[in-house]
């Protein structure tokens, strides 16, 4: 009935901000040590200092959108750091965003006049990240912060405040660079880099690691066997899909991506419990629509027929955690 609609609840808030303190700690230090390092003597030569690029970008108008100096990490890291940094960043995408590959990663810092202006980043991935190596708490400079464009501001005209002025914290949120933080993000929203005051010397700058999150598709921890559990997760998944395309409500067209656990018994193969572990969906806005509604009809069909699917028991009756990304375009 309208009334038991109205009553849906969503089951998970749209997030479009993840920050992650102390992320891999030890490699982190490592890192920045090995820039330090081939900082620490501006009359040495070295390859490594060689292997950076100012990446100075004007738009049409002839405005600064881009200006940093930058590398791939790839590159200027030795083969088993990089392979560290590969695995630390895809254990997270896998296990929490359903992510199982991510793009080249680059490395940039940003010194006196450096910035990024607002932009976006559909194409590369459902998630950007940012990994900072930047010694925040010491920092000489003013800026650096990862500025991201609230959603409140992108949906201006449908969510309006009368008589309350707005200012940059309002429309904004900022991402403070701390040393081992690990930010992902919607790379949909509009982003960019606050522009950095201060020092010239790069060990004094921001430092970061950056890249996205790609290749959305199941993933299995556990003994599970992944073919045979297949067929069944997707029997689950598209009568899902079909629940949602013909429901009056759940239809409405939306874009974003939802990352799901499902606990899978051992013993008997049964879901004992969905769970939302990011979540970037966005309604399109509609005159009379209340995105809530529209998410919470979603969520509700998702955990509905995901909970109800039936494996098989594993060999050993341990539990499984299978981690899956929705994608809605």
């Amino acid at each position: 009935t309208d009334a038991e609609e109205d009553e849906l609840q969503e089951l998970s808030t749209a997030k479009h901000i993840i920050t992650v303190d102390d992320f891999a700690t030890k490699l982190v230090a490592d890192l920045r040590a090995t820039f330090d390092q081939r900082f620490s003597d501006p009359r040495s030569i070295n390859e490594k200092r060689f292997a950076w690029d100012t990446w100075w970008c004007p738009d049409a108008a002839g405005t600064c959108q881009y200006n940093l100096v930058r590398t791939q990490a790839q590159v200027y890291f030795s083969a088993a750091q990089h392979e560290a940094l590969v695995e630390a960043l895809l254990t997270y995408g896998e296990s929490i965003l359903g992510c199982r590959a991510i793009s080249s990663i680059w490395m940039s810092y940003y010194t006196d006049g450096h910035l990024q202006e607002f932009h976006c980043d559909n194409p590369h991935g459902p998630f950007a990240f940012v990994l900072s190596l930047t010694n925040w708490e010491d920092r000489e400079f003013t800026g650096g912060e990862t500025m991201i464009m609230n959603g409140q501001t992108l949906d201006f005209w449908n969510r309006p405040t009368p008589g309350k002025g707005l200012e940059h914290k309002d429309l904004i949120t900022l991402v403070e660079p701390l040393f081992g933080r690990l930010a992902i993000f919607d790379p949909r929203f509009p982003h960019g880099v606050r522009q950095v005051h201060g020092t010239r010397d790069p060990r004094k700058g921001r430092l970061v690691l950056h890249g996205w999150f790609t290749d959305p598709s199941p993933f299995f921890s556990g003994p599970l066997d992944a073919a045979a559990a297949t067929p069944v997760l997707n029997e689950a998944i598209q009568s899902a899909i079909e629940a949602i395309q013909d429901g009056e409500i759940s239809s409405h067209p939306c874009a974003g991506t939802l990352a799901l656990r499902l606990e899978v018994d051992g013993t008997t193969g049964a879901v004992n419990n969905v769970s939302f572990l990011a979540d970037t969906l966005v309604p399109l806005p509609s005159v009379g629509v209340d995105p809530a509604i529209v998410r919470a009809h979603i969520q509700d069909e998702l955990v509905a027929w995901l909970g109800n699917a039936e494996f098989s028991p594993s060999a050993d009756g341990q539990e499984t955690m299978i981690t899956l990304p929705i994608v809605f375009d």
